[in-house]
């Protein structure tokens, strides 16, 4: 019997084995990334900052809410647009861009009525809130909405924008400015 080369196996065995690799990468991104990326990109509420980046299986969304659209309705229209691709609110998470400095100081004098109201589920208090920032910053609209899921906020200036996404299942808020 002859002897068997070895090489010829292991050369074998990496080809195989890059095509099967290389193969599962392309698959995934032409498959699903992809589309999922054109689906965002055409996105009519929101302009999601693209690519999007995917880390430890979950893929990391950064959002902006167009100029005359509610967060409510970039946030559902985001989740219908994900779902296509089989991702639940688990597999992703949004981070909102706030462009405005001074709507950011306007959100920080009222952190502690903000981060009251959310830990006491005083919710019917947030209209209240509204008024008052609208009193204190004339030029200032402010807006509060929810669902059975988020409390959203919105605050505008003279075409600037600042959007808070603050859950109501207890998790982790979105209060202060650092929070991820």
């Amino acid at each position: 019997m002859r002897e068997m080369k070895l090489k010829p196996f292991i050369i074998a065995f990496v080809v195989v084995l890059v095509l099967l690799v290389g193969g599962s990468f392309t698959y995934q991104y032409v498959a699903q990334e992809k589309p999922m990326q054109e689906k965002l990109d055409k996105l009519v509420y929101s302009n999601i900052l693209l690519p999007v980046e995917k880390q430890d299986g979950s893929y990391h969304l950064t959002m902006e809410v167009v100029k005359d659209c509610k967060l409510q309705e970039a946030m559902e229209e985001l989740k219908q647009a994900v779902q296509e691709y089989d991702l639940t609110e688990e597999n992703y998470d949004v981070q909102l861009l706030n462009k405005s400095s001074e709507l950011q100081d306007v959100w920080q004098g009222q952190l502690f009525a903000i981060a009251e109201i959310m830990a006491n589920q005083q919710y019917s208090e947030l209209p209240e809130l509204m008024q008052t920032i609208e009193k204190e910053h004339p030029d200032v609209q402010a807006d509060a909405s929810m669902d059975e899921k988020y409390v959203y906020i919105t605050l505008l200036k003279d075409g600037q924008r600042f959007d808070k996404l603050l859950p109501l299942d207890g998790g982790k808020m979105e209060v202060w400015q650092d929070a991820q």
